[in-house]
């Protein structure tokens, strides 16, 4: 297993992780099999979801591997090759974890790496949550996202804020949301519990008070309660697992569809939740492995 260790302990694991995915847990299988194999996935897709999915060349396999690069690579190429190598291993009937802990996995090696390359915070931090928008996220960014800090505002994380309302890092955006919610829009009622709800679950998984958690769990069902039955979605929104980080995605992929600011929002939220809940292996029996993969709206202008 040759490669370079780049500089920083977590983007050294990160790239230690991959060759091991490679070598070991995927029976390291040639370039061409894996770009073969990406390019099946993204043909099985239908065409809005092949918008998400990324190809992954033989050259950009071999750097992903090799872990040459100083630089933490692009998260949607990383799970690309995640999803690639665990298909090739499940078809090979070789021992692999479960794709979607996996990817859980990857994703917080990829967060923690990040992190570092932007200023060493300590790895339990969410990389969204306290950067922001930063440049590397924020290719449309647009001013006053949610996550973003208000004006003068540290960029740490501050959870429950002075009207106890929204979490404290949300921006601008978040509390146009939320005002939009108070005046009865049922749209921005239902926006507001997922984005509530991913939030619970992401303070969860750091270890935050488990009455914080449940405050803004709680907060999410109230904006449930008052989405439901006027918009088809709420009823069936669940406030934990997988069925809520897929929610966030089709948000995501509904605002960029239609050029709306906030489609970042909705990615980032469902991107922490993902990477955060335990829940992923209750995947409802409807669901397919290959309904996990295309389901990220995620495109290379995000990250």
């Amino acid at each position: 297993m040759n490669g370079a260790s780049p500089g920083g302990t977590r983007l050294a694991s990160l790239a230690t992780r991959i060759r091991k995915l490679y070598y070991v847990e995927a029976g390291q299988p040639s370039y061409p099999m894996l770009s073969r194999e990406a390019d099946r996935i993204i043909a099985e897709a239908d065409d809005e979801e092949s918008d998400w999915l990324r190809p992954l060349p033989r050259a950009t396999a071999c750097d992903l591997i090799s872990g040459k690069s100083k630089r933490t690579p692009d998260w949607l190429l990383v799970r690309m090759l995640v999803v690639v190598c665990h298909r090739i291993a499940t078809k090979s009937n070789l021992d692999i974890a479960p794709q979607e802990a996996l990817v859980r996995e990857f994703g917080q090696l990829w967060r923690a790496a990040k992190a570092d390359e932007e200023g060493g915070l300590s790895a339990p931090q969410t990389y969204a949550a306290v950067h922001g928008r930063s440049k590397e996220l924020a290719g449309d960014q647009v001013a006053g996202d949610v996550l973003e800090p208000a004006p003068g505002e540290s960029p740490s994380r501050r959870t429950t804020p002075p009207d106890e309302r929204i979490p404290g890092s949300w921006g601008r955006l978040g509390s146009r949301r939320l005002k939009q919610a108070e005046d009865g829009d049922a749209q921005a009622a239902y926006e507001v519990a997922v984005l509530l709800a991913c939030e619970a679950i992401e303070l969860e998984s750091n270890g935050t008070p488990p009455e914080e958690v449940t405050f803004w769990r709680d907060k999410a069902s109230l904006w449930k309660g008052r989405a439901t039955g006027k918009i088809p979605e709420a009823a069936a929104l669940r406030l934990q697992g997988l069925q809520l980080v897929n929610a966030a995605y089709e948000l995501a992929i509904t605002y960029k569809k239609a050029c709306r600011a906030g489609s970042k929002d909705f990615f980032i939220a469902a991107m922490q939740a993902e990477t955060s809940v335990s829940g992923l292996n209750s995947t409802p029996a409807s669901a397919s492995a290959d309904d996990l993969i295309v389901a990220d709206p995620r495109d290379e202008a995000w990250l």
